[in-house]
Parts: C-alpha cells; sequence; structure tokens
C-alpha cells in the first residue's frame, strides 16, 4: 500500500504542475520565483474574459515594465520582477534587466531560448540557450560543464550526459517519446532509484 501510494501522490503532483504552468487562461506577472513555484500570478487576468496589455520592451525605460491592468498602468523596475506569464501560455524569466523565454516551464532544469540579430533580409540571427537548475536559481550557459556545476555530486547524472550529449549543441534536444527535454530526462533518470 505504502509502495502504490509513494508512486501515485508524485504522479499526481506532477500532473497538477504541468496543467497549472499549461494553462493558456491566464497572463500576469510573477515578482518573486517562490510566486513561480506555488502559480500565484500578481495582477493575474483570465484571457477568456479579461484583457490588459504588458509591456516589457519600452524604448525610452528599458528597464521598467508597465502594465495596464483593470484601467490603471503600474511601472515596475524589471529587476523586481522575476517572470511574465502571456495569454499563450509563454513564461519569460527577467534576469540582469534582460528577457530570456522559458521553454520548458513543466520540467526540473529551466531551459530558456534566446534568439538575438535579425532574421530579416541579409541579417543573421543567433541562438543561445541557458538554463538554471531550479526555479530559484542563476542563469548560466547552457554548457556540458555548467550543467555538471550545477549538479557537483550527482555522478551519475555526469556520467550520463557524458554518455548522451557529444557537443554542447546538443543539450537542448526534445525527447519526442518522453514528451521532455532529454536533459531532463537523465536528470530524473539520475535521482530516481
Amino acid at each position: 500500500m505504502k509502495t502504490k501510494q509513494a508512486i501515485i501522490i508524485p504522479s499526481l503532483l506532477i500532473m497538477v504542475c504541468t496543467v497549472a504552468f499549461s494553462q493558456k487562461d491566464s497572463s500576469g506577472i510573477y515578482f518573486k520565483a517562490s510566486d513561480y513555484i506555488h502559480h500565484k500570478l500578481s495582477l493575474a487576468i483570465n484571457c477568456k474574459t479579461q484583457k490588459h496589455k504588458i509591456n516589457d520592451e519600452m524604448i525610452f525605460h528599458p528597464k521598467e515594465i508597465s502594465v495596464k491592468h483593470n484601467g490603471t498602468a503600474y511601472k515596475y523596475p524589471k529587476d523586481s520582477v522575476y517572470a511574465i506569464k502571456y495569454c499563450d501560455g509563454s513564461i519569460v524569466r527577467i534576469y540582469d534587466n534582460s528577457e530570456y523565454p522559458l521553454i520548458n516551464p513543466d520540467e526540473a532544469i529551466m531551459i530558456y531560448k534566446m534568439i538575438s540579430g535579425s532574421a530579416g533580409k541579409g541579417g543573421s540571427s543567433t541562438t543561445n540557450y541557458y538554463f538554471s537548475k531550479d526555479a530559484n536559481s542563476k542563469l548560466s550557459d547552457l554548457t556540458i560543464l555548467n550543467i555538471k556545476k550545477a549538479f557537483p555530486d550527482n555522478h551519475k547524472f555526469h556520467d550520463a550526459l557524458d554518455a548522451e550529449f557529444k557537443s554542447n549543441d546538443e543539450l537542448a534536444q526534445y525527447d519526442s517519446f518522453h514528451k521532455v527535454y532529454k536533459i531532463n530526462r537523465l536528470y530524473s533518470n539520475s535521482i530516481s532509484h
């Protein structure tokens, strides 16, 4: 009986977290990592019935985020905001006054994808990946060495990384069968008994 509970309770918790982050019917601001972890949106709306505007790329005030909510305008320094959730379900983390789109909000190791440069006529763009070992951690370049440094005592994970990935460019691969980024699948396998 205890074994069944040990399997069922974590499974239910994962399902609840996945549904909470994947919902595309709400938008707002997470002021702290703990707000993000507990799904506590501030200035939140139901996107199906309400509207507001979040402006995080202000030309003349690049270190501010403005929100028009219920007819009232609010301004916050970017460094006071942890993340923004948009009506399309996307989440952008604010870190060092820059914006990092989160590509896997339902997973333990958080991966961020930054595209810079111009993809227009004659221009080229560069894609860089970053990660944080959890919601409370700083962002780092997504490299094999940085991941190992983030999990210094998980040698099983280190070995799995070395066996699976031959270069840093492979770290953002998605496992379509398990519907999870490979790095998180390896991490999950390394901590399960």
